[in-house]
């Protein structure tokens, strides 16, 4: 076997080493570099053009490129513009068509007590209280009942300027308990009391009334029930507003002829983007 020259041993280990070496030194260092890629244009740059055309003989440019010509870039670039336009106005009649179903879901909950629903933006959390773009110019006042998706109850105002109002979530520690129906069913005529209040981690909790008519509440009860509110602390147009839906049902500790709920709202009351204020409607009070 013939013996081969050191440095055609160690030629290819030395290119590996040089190149690694040239990958980790910073770019400053290897400007002497372009010399070599200006000698590599001059060899490339005259036959570039034929290859070019030699290309398109084969693929034609209006095939490989539809924006070839000015008049179909122009053409491309209206297009694209359009489709954008109607994209987005699709996106807005779609998110509109969802607003005025809330709305009228919402205003239509209590039809004895018209309200008007004035959407508002969450601007941030202070404390707990949620911090609502919002203030005295559109009556909105302190006890204002402010809603989530035109339905879910959220809380009420406890300070309003001409600016902003701050709402304290009903899940917020401090806030009161509820009085609140257990739906037994979608008809709204079988229900039982309970008195709800926040434990933390955006959940109330309590114990559920034994109706005084006979009625096997205990049965009847399951996990997935709406509890809307009836409390007369309340306004009246904020009654028969949701509370949540029941995540869980054991005894109660002080009362074992008694159950205890969980209710979690359908809604983090901490992390909306958005609520509505429930104002009274005062337009119809002056025929």
């Amino acid at each position: 076997m013939q013996h081969q020259p050191a440095l055609v041993r160690w030629s290819m280990p030395l290119c590996v080493g040089t190149c690694i070496i040239m990958c980790l030194l910073p770019s400053a260092w290897l400007d002497w570099t372009n010399w070599f890629g200006a000698q590599a244009r001059v060899v490339i740059s005259p036959i570039a053009h034929p290859m070019t055309m030699a290309k398109n003989l084969v693929i034609p440019q209006s095939v490989g490129n539809p924006n070839a010509t000015q008049r179909e870039r122009t053409l491309q670039s209206e297009l694209d513009r359009y489709r954008a336009l109607l994209y987005r106005e699709q996106q807005e009649n779609t998110r509109l068509t969802a607003r005025i179903d809330e709305i009228t879901s919402g205003a239509g909950l209590t039809p004895n007590n018209p309200v008007i629903q004035i959407p508002r933006p969450v601007t941030g959390i202070s404390r707990e209280f949620l911090v609502i773009r919002s203030g005295g110019h559109e009556r909105i006042t302190r006890s204002t009942v402010v809603v989530v998706n035109a339905v879910q109850l959220c809380g009420r105002v406890t300070e309003s300027d001409d600016r902003t109002a701050l709402v304290l979530p009903i899940t917020a520690k401090d806030a009161q308990p509820l009085l609140g129906y257990v739906m037994l069913d979608d008809t709204g005529k079988n229900t039982t009391l309970c008195m709800l209040s926040p434990i933390g981690k955006g959940l109330l909790e309590g114990d559920v009334t034994i109706p005084t008519d006979g009625t096997d509440s205990e049965n009847l009860i399951q996990v997935g029930m709406e509890v809307r509110l009836y409390d007369d602390q309340w306004p009246r147009h904020a009654q028969m507003l949701l509370i949540g839906k029941i995540e869980s049902i054991a005894p109660s500790p002080n009362q074992p002829l008694r159950q205890r709920i969980t209710v979690r709202p359908s809604v983090d009351l901490r992390a909306v983007p958005e609520v509505y204020f429930r104002v009274p409607d005062l337009s119809g009070d002056n025929p």
